[in-house]
């Protein structure tokens, strides 16, 4: 079950890390790939910085959480994962479903699920 958890966590650190370095690297593809623009320079830079955070972020920590035994880092990212479902969430209640909605939450539930797993069975470990 550990090697199991092991490889969770490392997909989820690979998806973060190179999401992360499109954040730095390539903003623009990253921001249409989310559906989202920057509209000025300034919004290109908090594509950057924002997401890349974000991103950059929980491929550290799952990286902590593999490599340095620090299984509790996965609670980090699991919540940072668990806010952007429940904001799609939010942004589904108020505004309605936008076209494409389903992906971004299977992915952020799908992350969410492996960041928990990872924590509890490395954390046993």
């Amino acid at each position: 079950m550990v090697w199991i958890a092991r490889i969770a966590v490392a997909l989820v650190g690979l998806f973060s890390l190179a999401m992360g370095l499109m954040a730095l690297a390539s903003p623009v593809q990253l921001g249409t790939t989310l559906g989202i623009g920057a509209l000025t320079p300034l919004g290109l830079n908090a594509l950057r910085a924002d997401l890349g955070a974000f991103f950059l972020a929980s491929a550290i920590a799952s990286a902590l959480a593999l490599f340095a035994g620090r299984a509790s880092w996965m609670w980090g990212v699991a919540c940072l994962y668990g806010l952007a479902v429940a904001g799609r969430f939010l942004g589904i209640l108020v505004d309605g479903a936008p076209e494409g909605i389903a992906q971004p939450v299977t992915v952020e539930l799908v992350l969410v699920v492996l960041s928990v797993f990872g924590a509890r069975t490395l954390g046993r470990s």
